[in-house]
């Protein structure tokens, strides 16, 4: 638990039973509900486009590009956002293929993620690596890696590969 004080009172939190951090003087809950993210299994050329993490947790790992989303933001449009943010890209999207549970670590604190992926395609294979990913590459089917990052992304590309053609 990250948290010790009321962000109301700072009187002393307590954790409830479902791991939400109550007051204990005043009513004032924080609740530990999951944030939400939004990936693309994005295809171009019969390929799927992977980024590499340049930061913690899982540095170096393959992932899904994508990300979290934003106040007020659609998971659509974060999605849209993050592709151009990360590679550079313009992606149409065709559907969502699922919605994941996990968990994401960030220094000493878990915290529950709502994971959203969307099966897009690519308007372009020409990539750039900027924002937060270390590099970014096409990859075919039968050569994707074994050190793909989060539970959540592995059971995407899983879903993806009974549908892909």
């Amino acid at each position: 638990m990250a948290y010790k004080f009321c962000s109301m009172c700072s009187a002393k939190l307590k954790q409830e039973k479902g791991g939400n951090l109550a007051c204990i003087k005043c009513d004032f809950v924080n609740y530990r509900n999951p944030r939400p993210t939004a990936s693309a299994l994005v295809l171009y050329k019969n390929k799927l486009l992977l980024t590499k993490r340049g930061r913690a947790p899982y540095k170096g790992w393959w992932e899904l590009p994508g990300g979290f989303v934003e106040r007020g933001e659609s998971a659509d449009h974060a999605v849209v956002r993050e592709l151009k943010e990360e590679t550079g890209l313009k992606i149409k999207l065709e559907r969502i293929i699922g919605i994941y549970p996990d968990i994401y670590t960030y220094n000493s604190d878990q915290f529950y993620t709502l994971n959203i992926f969307y099966v897009a395609k690519a308007l372009s294979g020409k990539l750039k690596v900027m924002d937060d990913i270390c590099d970014s590459k096409w990859y075919a089917k039968k050569d994707l890696p074994k050190n793909i990052a989060f539970k959540n992304g592995q059971l995407a590309i899983k879903d993806l590969l009974k549908i892909w053609n």
